[in-house]
């Protein structure tokens, strides 16, 4: 029935969509404010991610998908692709934006135990529940191991975001925040660990290497999306209390600090959202938090590692997950099912195994 509701929702918002009429318009290219360089782009896609998805999502096609509708995010940006933007858009309470909670997992997943050999990959990961939820042979860090021949270091924690909360401090003397960055700091050296105390993350990271580590897998966006946090700012493309300066200030940091390390970044999931009655309240396509819509968290992903030149999962769109599949790839509208996270986990080790054969030759 909830999948009966979900795609009912999404083919009237096609109708709505395509009642506007609404044009894409262009945007212009930000400027290099922080001095490195980098030239960073508003809020659309890649040509790589349009082709992708282009070829992940023809079965919606006939179904009335409303990819390429031009719509505008808040700060009037043109947003293109999947419906995202004001046009239908439906605004969550914050009641609404609550993450659920994963119903407790036995943890099987084991610390790497290398004796000085370091032939394997080392893959290093940083998220949120997505990865820290399912600590076992389901898990997606667990499979990508098992995909890629590697030992895997997971120090995601659930609940956390990329960027700081307003009340969190940036200064490294009075960090306390257990965010992406705070994660990432922690790794070069510049706060304390013990901000990951009291989760499974911490021994873990007090087990590994980093010096040896080959990719970080960077995946958050989903706790930015359900806490409201900005986009970006147009005036500080560095600002850790922003997406896309948060992830921009610790992939930085990473290549600083590790240069021969690949970094992967993760877009945030295609998502459902349900009311605590159980009625559908829309998908992540046309919800928005009062600041965007989480498909442009996407997006902005996406455009970040092209400008930071780092590798990029499309798994908001690239896994098979979309709203004829939630059902079966979707726990609770938000977490993926064992199914979800085996094609997650799939999706993953390919763009590793791809650039090692290219690192290789």
């Amino acid at each position: 029935m909830k999948k009966f509701y979900a795609c009912l929702f999404a083919a009237l918002f096609a109708v709505l969509a395509a009642a506007c009429g609404k044009g894409t318009e262009e945007i212009p290219e930000g400027e290099d404010t922080a001095g490195n360089g980098i030239i960073i782009q508003s809020t659309q896609s890649t040509p790589e991610m349009d082709k992708e998805n282009e070829e992940n999502q023809k079965p919606e096609e006939a179904a009335g998908n409303t990819e390429g509708t031009g719509t505008e995010n808040g700060d009037g940006n043109s947003v293109t692709g999947n419906g995202g933007g004001t046009d239908g858009q439906v605004v969550l309470s914050p009641e609404d934006l609550q993450e659920p909670e994963i119903a407790g997992q036995q943890v099987t997943e084991e610390i790497p135990s290398r004796d000085g050999a370091v032939n394997k990959l080392q893959i290093v990961f940083l998220g949120d529940s997505i990865l820290d939820g399912y600590r076992n042979e389901t898990g997606i860090a667990y499979l990508t191991g098992m995909y890629c021949d590697a030992d895997v270091y997971n120090l995601a924690m659930g609940g956390t975001t990329a960027a700081l909360s307003t009340y969190e401090s940036a200064v490294y003397g009075d960090w306390t925040s257990r965010c992406l960055q705070g994660v990432v700091h922690a790794i070069c050296g510049n706060v304390s660990p013990s901000i990951m105390d009291g989760y499974p993350a911490k021994q873990i990271f007090d087990s590994c290497d980093f010096s040896n580590t080959d990719y970080f897998v960077l995946e958050y966006g989903m706790n930015d999306f359900l806490s409201s946090i900005p986009l970006n700012d147009e005036e500080d493309y560095y600002d850790e209390y922003t997406y896309v300066g948060a992830l921009r200030v610790s992939v930085n940091k990473l290549q600083q600090t590790f240069p021969d390390a690949k970094i992967v970044l993760c877009s945030p999931t295609y998502a459902h959202f349900w009311g605590k009655d159980g009625s559908y309240l829309g998908d992540g396509n046309m919800s928005s938090n009062g600041v965007a819509n989480l498909v442009e968290y996407y997006r902005v992903c996406g455009n970040v590692a092209a400008d930071m030149n780092t590798l990029f999962m499309n798994a908001y769109e690239g896994i098979g997950l979309n709203a004829y599949t939630a059902d079966e790839y979707l726990e609770d509208g938000i977490h993926l099912s064992a199914k979800g996270r085996d094609e997650y986990a799939k999706k993953l080790s390919k763009i590793i195994l791809e650039c090692e054969e290219t690192r290789n030759n």
